[in-house]
């Protein structure tokens, strides 16, 4: 049987180097302190654990790879270079996710659209095999709600404007602690949030790591200074 090789993406913001290097070091002072599954490690190797901001989590087949960078390389050179203002630290205890929450500035939220537009037409009926909670798409499909009608769209939940009741609450997770783990929000030692304000200046083509992380870069597609 001929079975098609399947790529699972990350398609990401890239922070500049030093506000990447920020979420860098608050991943380590966190990991010293709560015992962490994934800490961030790096931003310019091709391999790591980066900061990013995900726009969209897709399957494609590898075949489709160099027509997902030409539509996205459109994408890229449209938009400008997004300064993002982060607003709160956000934890999921029950996940064991910690993150920085950014506010969905309208630029960001036409971003989204215009990748999932570019990209989703090659997903074709593919599914993500998991969430990066580690629920499987496969039972997650029939969901009721505008979860379940995003995944049956694109393939994916987070999708749309919060303030109009979209799921897209973008942020950049800062570490993956064991599940259940219970962090004490804005301890006095916390970098202020504005710490983390700063420029995402390229579209990253990610595959896909464990708990939707970005492990491996195989493109970043600079947008317009």
């Amino acid at each position: 049987m001929d079975q098609q090789l399947i790529c699972e993406l990350n398609l990401a913001l890239i922070p500049e180097t030093e506000l990447a290097s920020r979420h860098i070091a608050f991943s380590k002072q966190m990991a010293g302190r709560y015992r962490p599954v994934i800490q961030l490690n790096g931003v310019t190797p091709r391999v790591a654990f980066t900061p990013h901001v995900t726009l969209y989590q897709v399957p494609v087949q590898a075949r489709d790879l160099p027509g997902l960078r030409a539509a996205l390389l459109d994408v890229a050179a449209k938009a400008p270079s997004l300064s993002l203002s982060a607003t709160e630290y956000r934890s999921n205890q029950d996940e064991g996710s910690f993150e920085v929450r950014y506010a969905a500035a309208a630029r960001l939220m036409e971003l989204q659209d215009d990748t999932i537009a570019a990209v989703n037409p090659l997903r074709g009926d593919l599914l993500l095999e998991r969430d990066p909670a580690g629920r499987p798409l496969s039972e997650r499909i029939d969901e009721p709600g505008l979860a379940g009608d995003n995944i049956r769209r694109t393939g994916f939940d987070a999708v749309g404007d919060p303030a109009q009741g979209g799921l897209f609450y973008p942020h950049v997770t800062i570490n993956w602690f064991e599940p259940g783990t219970s962090v004490e929000l804005n301890a006095a030692d916390w970098p202020s949030l504005s710490h983390f304000d700063g420029r995402f200046v390229a579209l990253g083509i990610f595959l896909l790591g464990p708990y939707g992380t970005c492990a491996q870069r195989l493109a970043a597609l600079y947008f317009e200074s």
